[in-house]
């Protein structure tokens, strides 16, 4: 099974070096928001934690969620944003245990702006528009103690005023749990096609990460995660991502994150996840200093 992880962690390592696609300008690929954070832990963990997820509601930016789906679940994921931000993004995930192996996970998300002003060649204004994307992922994933592997696929498509562009793109990932203190994990995101705007050729969102999580019992009632990953999408430099989770009795959990970000500003973040019998609640906020507000994530969502 190491074996197997290891020739896959290399296999995707070796594409962030491939070609010319690596080195795109900033801001230069399409439909970036299928590289933002949607879960409340993920966020909360600034990101963090590729070898270790714990929610169904993280499979629509980390394909390796599908393994901790150990009942269904289906819940709903609200970002707020703060100044500076889209009018509504939304999420639906589903994640369905097949036999005692498999996963079968879907997600959807929606991202809306409205009321956006309007700008001529000359920098007149002119009548208001609005900017729609949304995103369907279907995936399929293993269940296991040590090795878990898992792949989706996606079709996306965003509308910017009058004009709509595509995407088709793939996630894969494998994670492997070496005893009951470490787990390595890695995958990429969004590696397919887009096409042309009337502007001009797009690039997808591509991402590679990979990461390390260490796991730490306190006494018989407290475990600490602790995750260190490396993070890099096609049009930005290397980011250091790094975030904690304390967790009591699976029922509670405290979450903190912290992100490096060399081309952008760094930044932390927190949140809290409780589980009520079937219902599990999660909250994050991240703070963004360049618009002088944050984000709240927010996901309710029903094991059965």
């Amino acid at each position: 099974m190491f074996k197997k992880f290891l020739s896959f962690a290399l296999t995707v390592g070796s594409l962030a070096f491939a070609g010319e696609y690596w080195h795109l300008d900033p801001g230069g690929v399409t439909m970036k928001f299928l590289a933002m954070q949607v879960s409340p832990r993920a966020a909360a963990l600034s990101g963090a934690g590729v070898a270790d997820p714990g929610r169904v509601s993280e499979i629509s930016r980390n394909p390796l969620a599908m393994s901790v789906a150990n009942e269904a679940e289906f819940g709903l994921s609200q970002v707020i944003f703060g100044n500076g931000g889209a009018d509504n993004f939304v999420s639906a995930y589903y994640g369905l245990p097949l036999g005692d192996k498999y996963t079968l996970g879907l997600a959807v998300d929606f991202l809306g702006y409205d009321n956006i002003e309007g700008r001529d060649e000359n920098g007149l204004k002119t009548s208001e528009y609005g900017s729609y994307a949304w995103s369907l992922l279907a995936g399929f994933g293993s269940r296991s103690k040590i090795f878990n592997w898992a792949a989706s696929a996606r079709f996306a498509t965003q509308t910017i005023d009058d004009e709509t562009g595509f995407l088709f793109s793939v996630d894969a990932g494998g994670s492997f749990r070496v005893n009951d203190y470490f787990a390595f994990g890695a995958n990429f995101t969004n590696l397919g096609f887009a096409s042309k705007y009337e502007s001009g050729k797009e690039a997808s969102p591509l991402a590679l990460q990979a990461g390390v999580t260490g796991f730490i019992p306190i006494l018989d009632r407290w475990m600490v995660h602790l995750s260190v990953d490396a993070y890099r999408r096609a049009d930005t430099k290397a980011q250091v991502l790094i975030g904690g989770e304390v967790v009591y009795f699976d029922m509670l959990s405290f979450r903190m994150g912290y992100a490096i970000r060399p081309d952008t500003e760094d930044a932390i973040s927190g949140g809290l996840g409780v589980t009520f019998g079937m219902v599990v609640f999660d909250y994050a906020y991240s703070p963004r200093p360049a618009f002088e507000g944050g984000n709240h994530y927010i996901a309710v969502g029903v094991k059965f």
